[in-house]
């Protein structure tokens, strides 16, 4: 995972479609995505510290949050674009808890046998706060000898859990809210959230732009580390890149000289 800066906010040319183009924190490769006009609006007035009569919809979500962490101890830790898939970025709003993971019970809706390690697809009742949830496991893992669990709760939220060998309980860790890329960088630029990309979605839609030109420059394949010309994306790898048509329909002639 890599955090990312906001570059810019840029519009197509050709059909004044608005772009999010962000920027890796340590290197310089870019990730377009495609926004909406209300969504750069709401990024842009808070990036130019633009004052408004009343609160728009994203400064409401701001507010409401608020609210829920004084309550609850619930804070939003940071977004991440977390997936690409036919063309469309997805995002997500991860929270964890001022007070360290919180204690949950799991239980299988085949069985109503709790038990320590469920297979992913596995169907599950989570028991928390006095509550009951359908859910279903979505991926395991373990780093060392810690287990751990990511469940989906239905409705955009995700669970991940990880199992405390010396309690033998399970401990929620963090909350993950599925959310639009360009509502998710709305919200982070009012919170002032870190923003980060999966490297897998870097992979995907990543691009390097040439500094005098602003078009899309080759870059190096994933996982390489050289640059040298025999192991960069030729022309037709290039097209391949989501957005790279569109790309060059953007009003990149600022591009290197200010941000907008």
């Amino acid at each position: 995972m890599k955090e990312m800066l906001i570059d810019s906010i840029r519009v197509s040319l050709v059909n004044y479609s608005h772009v999010v183009l962000l920027k890796e924190k340590l290197a310089d490769r870019y990730l377009p995505i495609w926004i909406g006009e209300a969504e750069a609006t709401a990024i842009s007035i808070k990036l130019q510290n633009q004052d408004i009569a009343r609160p728009m919809t994203h400064d409401l979500l701001k507010h409401t949050l608020f609210v829920i962490e004084s309550l609850s101890g619930t804070a939003i830790s940071k977004i991440v674009v977390n997936d690409l898939r036919s063309d469309t970025f997805y995002a997500q709003i991860v929270f964890e808890f001022k007070e360290g993971p919180q204690v949950i019970e799991l239980e299988p809706q085949a069985s109503r046998t709790p038990i320590r390690d469920y297979e992913a697809g596995t169907k599950l009742y989570i028991h928390w706060q006095g509550r009951e949830f359908n859910s279903t496991v979505a991926h395991k893992w373990h780093e060392g000898k810690k287990h751990y669990l990511e469940i989906d709760g239905g409705e955009g939220w995700m669970y991940e859990l990880c199992f405390d060998d010396l309690n033998k309980r399970w401990l929620l860790i963090r909350m993950k809210l599925d959310s639009r890329p360009s509502d998710a960088i709305a919200l982070a630029v009012r919170i002032k959230a870190p923003i980060y990309v999966e490297e897998t979605v870097l992979d995907k839609a990543g691009i390097n732009l040439d500094e005098e030109t602003g078009k899309v420059a080759p870059q190096a394949k994933p996982g390489e580390g050289s640059t040298s010309p025999q192991q960069k994306l030729d022309e037709k790898e290039l097209k391949k890149l989501a957005f790279y048509d569109f790309i060059n329909t953007l009003d990149l002639d600022d591009f290197g000289k200010k941000k907008s």
